[in-house]
C-alpha cells in the first residue's frame, strides 16, 4: 500500500527538504530583494515637474472662452436643434431567423394515440 501524506516518515522527509534545500534558496531570494529595496530607498526622490503652459496657449484659451461667453445663444441653438439619440436606436439588434429542421419527429400525443388504436 502507498504511504499517505500524514505518515511520520513522509513528514520528516518534507521537513528535512524544507530545511536543507528550500530554506537556503528562500534566504538568498530575500537577501536579493532586500538589497534591491535598500538601493531604491537610497536613491534621491525625484522632484515633481509642474507643467507650465506657454503664454500663447493661455491667451488662445482665454480668447475662446470670451467668444463662447459672448455668443451663448448660438451654442445652445445647435444643441437644441440636434435630436437626442436614444440608446436603443443606436443598438439595432439583428434578429436571426431560426432555420426549421429538416428532420420531423412525431409528437408524443400522436405516438400515444397510434398505439391505442
Amino acid at each position: 500500500m502507498a504511504k499517505s501524506s500524514r505518515a511520520s516518515t513522509i513528514k520528516a522527509n518534507n521537513q528535512r527538504l524544507k530545511r536543507n534545500v528550500f530554506g537556503p534558496v528562500e534566504a538568498a531570494r530575500l537577501q536579493r530583494l532586500s538589497a534591491k529595496m535598500r538601493e531604491i530607498a537610497a536613491q534621491p526622490k525625484p522632484t515633481p515637474e509642474v507643467e507650465m503652459k506657454p503664454v500663447e496657449e493661455t491667451e488662445e484659451a482665454t480668447a475662446t472662452e470670451q467668444a463662447s461667453e459672448t455668443a451663448p445663444e448660438a451654442a445652445t441653438m445647435e444643441v437644441d436643434s440636434a435630436k437626442p439619440l436614444s440608446k436603443r436606436s443606436e443598438r439595432k439588434r439583428i434578429e436571426k431567423r431560426k432555420k426549421p429542421s429538416k428532420i420531423v419527429f412525431q409528437k408524443y400525443s400522436d405516438r400515444v394515440n397510434k398505439k391505442k388504436r
